[in-house]
């Protein structure tokens, strides 16, 4: 992590500050003290605990409506018992230092804040700034709008597919300057088996796991600190492998392409081209959007695997054996970018599936990125994709 660097500046009348107090601390460990319960008002108390290895520490306790430390400008208080109020102790050596007023000003992105102090203290002013500190908040509730996700974007609603002579649910998210006046890229997202289109999109909800995405949230922090948004779109693939005829289910796969992707990009105000379009999927999804961006080449410019089951038997296509068609006739460029993500703990999905497959893509020199993480298949572990996701296929379409 990157160091925290610390300036103690005495005040104008202040003589008494001693030479072997440290000038600078490189706070190599940031952890989280205590997330209380919201009072009655709404209001949770927040603790993060700043050591280094000398010893040298600053507790920082601070009033959030959320699960996580929010982003702002907190005003130091003895006691602090309102929104953006907050109180620090400081510890230099074996000495403590009283901290008497200031301010912290906090900012993130996905899990990284970084912290400025301003503190005043009976020795002089103390300025400080933590910069790109990881700190881990329980996933599902990390985002300041996860609380917040059932309320921005629209579930289950319908589309008639005469493939499959059915009404088929998706579910939608549209950016926050939506007025149908401006095209967005888009991203289609994928749900595991057993799952549904709400999964991705919903706030701690999910249909079969423990959990539940909370992506839209994820894309509203996206558009507030870039000011680039997207339309999220994530349809009902029921349990059917996104292919045609698995198990001698329906026609799936060819009802998105031929039926689904028009409606979707003649209804809404969406960029309909291979520059602006990208997939993302987890677990059977992670398949079907590798199997999608590998069938389709010329239709995407990114997959976002998460724990992809690409070994799901002879009944599905072979994404491999389709980025082996697209060497052989010469069409390699043409392909998307891949990134694949998956937990070292996964006993659902064999990890070594995934593996096989990045060998795949290094085999043919196809650029990839691969994650690899402690989790399992999980939403804990899918819901720390899901911003990783937005930034990719942001900075993809960019």
């Amino acid at each position: 992590m990157s160091s925290l660097l610390l300036v103690w500046a005495c005040g104008e009348d202040n003589n008494t500050l001693q030479p072997q107090l440290p000038t600078g601390f490189d706070f190599n460990l940031v952890t989280i003290e205590n997330v209380s319960e919201p009072t009655s008002e709404g209001l949770r108390t927040i603790i993060l605990n700043f050591k280094d290895k000398e010893g040298n520490a600053l507790k920082l306790t601070a009033m959030s409506w959320y699960c996580h430390l929010e982003t702002g400008r907190y005003e130091i208080a003895p006691e602090p018992d309102a929104r953006h109020k907050a109180s620090a102790e400081l510890s230099v050596g074996n000495e403590k230092l009283h901290v008497t007023g200031g301010t912290i000003t906090v900012s993130k992105w996905n899990y990284e804040y970084t912290i400025k102090f301003n503190l005043e203290t009976e020795k002089g002013k103390f300025a400080g700034l933590a910069d790109n500190k990881k700190i881990y908040f329980a996933t599902q509730e990390y985002s300041s709008l996860s609380t917040g996700a059932n309320q921005i974007y629209q579930k289950d609603l319908t589309v008639r597919s005469d493939l499959m002579n059915t009404d088929v649910k998706y579910s939608i998210y549209l950016p926050e300057s939506y007025d149908g006046t401006k095209k967005y890229p888009v991203l289609y997202i994928l749900h595991g088996y057993g799952g549904n289109n709400n999964d991705w999109l919903q706030d701690n909800s999910g249909s079969l796991w423990s959990g539940g995405g909370t992506m839209p949230a994820y894309a509203r922090e996206y558009a507030e600190k870039t000011g680039k948004e997207l339309i999220i779109v994530a349809p009902d693939g029921g349990n059917n492998f996104y292919c045609d005829g698995f198990n001698g289910g329906p026609k799936y796969m060819s009802f998105f392409f031929q039926e689904f992707i028009p409606y979707i990009e003649s209804t809404y105000a969406i960029k309909a081209e291979k520059k602006s379009r990208a997939i993302g999927g987890l677990s059977m999804g992670g398949y079907g959007s590798l199997y999608y961006g590998t069938l389709h080449p010329e239709m995407f410019c990114y997959v976002y695997a998460c724990s992809a089951a690409i070994s799901a038997g002879m009944a599905t296509a072979d994404p491999a054996q389709l980025i082996a068609g697209a060497a052989s006739s010469g069409k390699i460029n043409e392909l998307p970018g891949f990134t694949l993500e998956i937990g070292t703990e996964d006993t659902t999905v064999p990890v070594s599936s995934n593996d096989q497959f990045i060998k795949t893509l290094a085999g043919y020199g196809i650029p990839y990125e691969y994650i690899t993480r402690p989790g399992g298949h999980t939403w804990p572990f899918w819901n720390a994709c899901s911003p990783k996701i937005i930034h990719k296929v942001m900075t993809t379409f960019e």
